[in-house]
């Protein structure tokens, strides 16, 4: 699969190796995409009443490409959708007893069940959109608060197309409680729920919470009863196969199935059938595609099973057999949309990770055999998008796990992995507990036991529903109204439409920025529109989260965050113990830079006064190329290791984050945190917020999350992460968050860099890389995407798209298919300066 090029065949694709027929066959057929006779792509389902909705489009307010369809895929989805009959009771119940009601129906009754060749796990088909099952009435308020005049969607897109960022109630982005249900085996929820509901007293039966608890005690029997309806399809199968040893096969798929996940699984092959039945169904439930609802550690609460298994005489390869099936069934939930695009959704993949290795109590290390195992078939089966893997390291992580880690980067494109750092991220989760005051949730003796979802945003497991993409605010919009006092740059103009509209003055006022005479005056302005947008955010959000709260339960989901059954509340209306909202700071080095830009054009060095620098900004920098080049290259940037530029960016983000910890959703309660994941907005925002003082104009990129703006960081990586960790707040010996480590961003930052391959070509760089990644565990950043690209390979792949339909890259938290993505940001990728030296 090499490029056309001597150059390019060093650096060929990597490939799959030491795969079976069997997993070979399944992986294979799994790339044919739209042209499979088979795939697990949307059905729609409807109650057939005139006033039904099945399409809930908040959970895609977070993602701008979906805006000019919204109204599309409400109307196909319902055109779409098959009948369900409903019983006579169905309007008798309450709303989650409805939901719950009618998913179990769709997913035990009427969708097809298959088993592929030679497949080792049930659990096929899971991607639908359901009936939203409410009456009349609620349908027409619904309706209104969404798609009216003043509406979410209108609210939302406002926002959008003035460069605030985004807002929406979203989905996913969750650690279900799998070890739990694990343990205890669906029908031990069930009791609980059922203890639960009775310790209400007969006086209370028709109660909110007992209504939820009767709707969460239906959805608990849903595994139960889809686990027999694949095995009573399964032992059909076994009838009529003539091969024995997939006979045996099947009669033991069969067999896993009577006994779980209705009861607690007995070893690895049970414990991985339990799991994903369990897992899919809440996809199901959420009628949303796998977006960051995340196993947590797996090789920590399956070693038990695993351990079992090898006791009593399972082969090593087998387990990894069954591992390899698991990896296929998790890569079905991106053929959702797969006739939409190239063969795929509307993202890049949807970010179902895994978390391996990491720290445990009082420090200790608790890498274990299963985390190697998992590693394997990582390496075996790449490039494959899911499961996303995200590795735990620590002052403890031992010498062979970064020997392996490293192999494996360097055989890789794109990156295998994403490295999480455990004392700078459980450094955020115990900042969160002090300023929400949940330290009896979040403490020292139990913050180890954190994990990252989706891409790598941090949560506690199986109690935390913290809505971690939901917010995504550009700030770089208060450095906007801080130039103006309080208006657009610019007059914003539909170009859909070709309307232009007055210029809008939706910031607060903060003076004639002319009249400043020194920096301190201007930052005092930008520290009033960072407050005020903030505030905006949250209000935006609210009229989705309102929404979601009302009308839209998942008592299924419910079923697997702690908290839920014992208030009888849903987690969509913050039923969980921990329940925060996610404010994701966009543009931040392009803030901090544009506000160094400003300090040392203006007032340090008086190159030009703030009246000259605005102007160049209306003209896209046009016609002052001498002003755009002294912003670009002569102004302080962050990610040099430079103390004031750095200072500039700790003083950046305590004001954001502190003022996020003011806010808390009006309808649930939830908390508001800060977090930096910029996924793709950096990208196509950087087409709608006009030119910034650092020297970009409008349509060139902004920065990435936390990383430094592309470029700037000329002093190589370790200079790079050091300015990242200084940003999150770098170490106070005996006075940090945790240990000696302050970090501001519970939810975890997204940290991209770039290397060239070269740079792990023998022993000796491998050391220093090694040196590289410990350092970063004492003075970088909470998370670590590393990209090992060769750009003369990136450009073949764009000129030749058919032989590199597997090259994986990382954008910002999560891997994409190179040749997937739009040509903006595979040259944004080809950009990326690359580090050949340590």
């Amino acid at each position: 699969m090499a490029g056309s090029n001597a150059q390019v065949k060093e650096h060929s694709v990597k490939e799959p190796k030491g795969l079976s027929p069997r997993i070979e066959w399944l992986r294979d057929y799994y790339f044919q995409g739209a042209e499979r006779a088979w795939n697990n792509e949307y059905t729609a389902w409807t109650t057939g009443d005139p006033w039904d909705e099945v399409y809930d489009e908040l959970s895609f307010y977070i993602v701008p490409e979906t805006y000019a369809f919204m109204q599309t895929f409400c109307s196909s989805y319902l055109q779409a959708a098959r009948k369900v009959p409903l019983n006579g009771e169905f309007w008798d119940l309450s709303l989650p007893e409805r939901r719950a009601w009618f998913v179990k129906k769709v997913m035990t009754k009427h969708l097809p069940v298959e088993i592929l060749p030679g497949d080792l796990i049930a659990g096929g088909r899971f991607n639908i959109q359901t009936s939203m099952c409410l009456d009349e009435k609620q349908a027409k308020t619904r309706k209104k608060l969404v798609q009216g005049k003043k509406g979410s969607r209108a609210e939302m897109k406002w926002f959008h197309d003035h460069g605030y960022g985004n807002a929406g109630a979203t989905s996913g982005h969750l650690v279900p409680g799998y070890e739990d249900v694990l343990k205890k085996g669906w029908k031990g929820v069930h009791d609980y729920l059922a203890s639960r509901l009775d310790a209400l007293g007969p006086e209370n039966q028709n109660s909110h919470q007992a209504n939820q608890l009767k709707a969460m005690m239906t959805a608990a029997t849903m595994p139960r009863d889809l686990a027999a309806r694949y095995a009573s399809l399964i032992r059909d199968m076994e009838q009529k196969e003539s091969d024995p040893e997939r006979k045996e096969e099947l009669a033991r798929m069969a067999a896993n199935l009577d006994h779980t996940p209705w009861n607690p699984p007995r070893d690895f092959w049970e414990a991985i059938q339990a799991l994903w039945l369990t897992h899919m169904l809440v996809l199901s439930d959420e009628n949303y595609p796998g977006p960051g609802v995340s196993f947590g550690r797996v090789d920590q609460y399956l070693l038990p099973y695993w351990e079992a298994s090898m006791a009593q005489g399972m082969d090593r390869e087998w387990g990894k057999e069954i591992l390899k099936c698991f990896w296929i069934h998790a890569n079905t939930a991106y053929d959702a949309m797969i006739r939409t695009g190239a063969n795929g959704g509307i993202t890049a993949g949807y970010g179902q990770l895994i978390t391996l290795s990491g720290m445990g109590p009082d420090g200790t290390d608790l890498t274990n055999d299963l985390t190697y195992v998992f590693l394997e078939v990582i390496d075996e089966m790449s490039p494959i998008l899911e499961p996303k893997p995200n590795v735990r390291l620590h002052a403890n992580t031992p010498e062979e796990l970064y020997d392996h880690i490293i192999d494996m980067i360097a055989e890789s494109q794109g990156a295998p992995f994403l490295l999480n750092f455990d004392e700078r991220s459980m450094a955020g989760m115990m900042r969160e507990a002090e300023k929400a005051g949940r330290q009896d949730l979040i403490n020292e003796s139990n913050v180890w036991q954190y994990a990252p979802v989706g891409c790598l945003e941090n949560t506690m497991v199986g109690n935390d529903r913290s809505g971690t993409v939901d917010i995504n605010l550009n700030l770089l919009k208060a450095v906007e109204f801080a130039l103006t006092g309080g208006a657009d740059l610019l007059p914003y103009k539909d170009t859909i439409m070709g309307k232009e509209y007055p210029i809008d003055a939706s910031g607060i006022p903060t003076g004639d920025p002319t009249e400043f005479t020194v920096f301190e005056e201007f930052f005092a302005a930008f520290a009033k529109q960072t407050r005020h947008i903030i505030k905006k955010a949250m209000d935006l959000y609210e009229t989705s989260e309102s929404v979601r709260a009302a009308y839209h339960p998942t008592p299924y989901l419910s079923c697997l965050v702690k908290g839920c059954a014992e208030k009888g509340k849903d987690v969509t209306q913050g039923g969980a113990e921990l329940s925060f909202v996610t404010i994701e700071a966009v543009t931040f080095a392009t803030t901090v830079d544009s506000l160094l830009a400003v300090k040392y054009l203006v007032f340090d060095e008086k190159i030009c006064t703030m009246a000259e620098l605005i102007q160049a900004l209306k003209d896209n920098w046009e016609g002052h190329d001498i002003l755009m080049a002294r912003a670009k290259f002569k102004a302080p940037k962050y990610g040099r290791d430079d103390d004031e530029a750095d200072e500039m960016a700790r003083k950046v983000m305590d004001l954001w984050t502190e003022e996020t910890w003011k806010h808390k959703t009006q309808s649930t309660g939830r908390q508001a945190r800060p977090g930096m994941l910029s996924w793709n907005y950096w990208v196509g925002d950087g087409y709608i917020l006009h030119a910034s003082p650092d020297g970009r104009p409008k349509g060139q990129f902004l920065s990435n999350a936390i990383c430094p703006t592309n470029g700037a960081d000329i002093n190589g990586p370790t200079s790079n992460a050091n300015s990242v960790g200084k940003a999150l707040g770098g170490r106070k010996p005996g006075k940090g968050d945790f240990g000696d480590y302050l970090n501001s961003l519970p939810n975890g930052a997204s940290h991209t860099i770039t290397f060239n391959p070269s740079i792990l070509a023998d022993p000796l760089h491998k050391e220093k890389f090694k040196a590289y990644l410990k350092g970063y565990v004492q003075n970088g950043g909470t998370a670590l995407q590393i990209n090992m690209l060769d750009a003369d390979m990136l450009k073949d792949a764009q000129k030749n798209p058919a032989d590199y339909r597997h090259l994986l890259v990382r954008i910002t938290g999560y891997n994409a298919y190179f040749t997937s993505i739009g040509k903006e940001l595979q040259d944004e990728v080809i950009a990326r300066l690359s580090h050949e030296g340590l």
